[in-house]
């Protein structure tokens, strides 16, 4: 009996250490700014493996409003061990926006930047925690 309670205690302390390194990282919120004629705010996720091994992640920009994905180079594919990806989205104006990666995050790294057009300016940037 106490064999096998020990062996159920120690497979669910093993189920547990497996997703453990499973989660997200969120920037926080980022207010975008009203536009000038001409004038269009991005708002870009680089994200990058610092791992040793490819890691399948799920990257997107989110606003309280619609957006409109212009780059997605994250999930098409397993990011690979010592590369980066970018997900980039046109913003809409006077709202709030930030980046959300879901995966396994033990070893990425994430930074969300906003960006105005034309010359591409980042005006601010924040890391993902």
């Amino acid at each position: 009996m106490k064999t096998y309670m020990a062996g159920a205690v120690l497979a669910v302390l093993l189920g547990f250490s497996s997703l453990a390194q499973a989660g997200q990282l969120l920037s926080p919120p980022l207010p975008t700014r009203t536009r000038e004629t001409n004038v269009t705010t991005r708002g870009t996720c680089r994200i990058f493996n610092t791992g040793t091994r490819a890691q399948s992640v799920k990257v997107a920009v989110i606003s309280n409003n619609d957006n409109v994905l212009d780059i997605d180079s994250c999930n098409t594919a397993p990011l690979g061990a010592g590369h980066s990806c970018i997900v980039t989205a046109h913003l809409p104006d006077d709202s709030y926006a930030a980046c959300k990666l879901t995966g396994d995050v033990a070893t990425m790294r994430g930074t969300f930047e906003l960006s105005e057009e034309p010359g591409f300016e980042t005006f601010v940037a924040v890391d993902l925690q």
